[in-house]
């Protein structure tokens, strides 16, 4: 008996360490201070409006659609499938996304400036979690920088790497 309550409580344990490995505090910290509701709408528009189609029926697909690791991860595959795309496609997407979200300078450049900004706001108005103030400390002192540039999301993409990054060495810490 005491053999199956050491199990049990072995059992438990590892049950523990991977549900929090999944889906940290980082990830559902960013995912709320970035979702938008109508995203997937703005993309599928941007993508008709421009004439974008994706190859879903890639290399490393089951039938059925989804690949088995990753699921859940939306960040890396949309790394992907936007990597995937022809430069111009990459280039088209991002521009029309980036203006319906108003984040396009007088210039056509990607306005870095006013997206920090609404995502630094967006941080002080979240409860101040250890990640959080690592997040918002990273931006403050340069560690993760976004630049005004051609619109890209990849660029996007890069500096909420680099602050999941931050956040996930201070969630470690703690």
């Amino acid at each position: 008996m005491k053999e199956l309550l050491m199990l049990l409580a072995l059992a438990t344990a590892m049950v523990a360490v991977q549900a929090s490995r999944g889906r940290g505090e980082c990830h559902e910290l960013m995912h709320e201070v970035m979702h938008k509701e109508n995203m997937t709408e703005i993309i599928g528009n941007c993508m008709k409006e421009n004439g974008i189609v994706l190859n879903l029926g890639g290399p490393g697909r089951r039938p059925g659609g989804r690949r088995g690791r990753n699921r859940g991860k939306r960040s890396p595959r949309m790394m992907r499938l936007i990597s995937s795309l022809p430069q111009e496609n990459q280039t088209a997407l991002a521009e029309c996304i980036f203006e319906k979200e108003d984040l396009l300078t007088d210039d056509g450049l990607f306005d870095a400036t006013t997206f920090t900004e609404e995502l630094v706001a967006k941080l002080e108005e979240v409860e101040q979690s250890p990640e959080a103030v690592a997040m918002l400390a990273a931006i403050e002192d340069g560690t993760c920088v976004v630049e005004e540039s051609e619109p890209s999301l990849m660029l996007v993409f890069d500096f909420i790497k680099c602050l999941k990054g931050v956040c996930g060495s201070s969630s470690e810490e703690a």
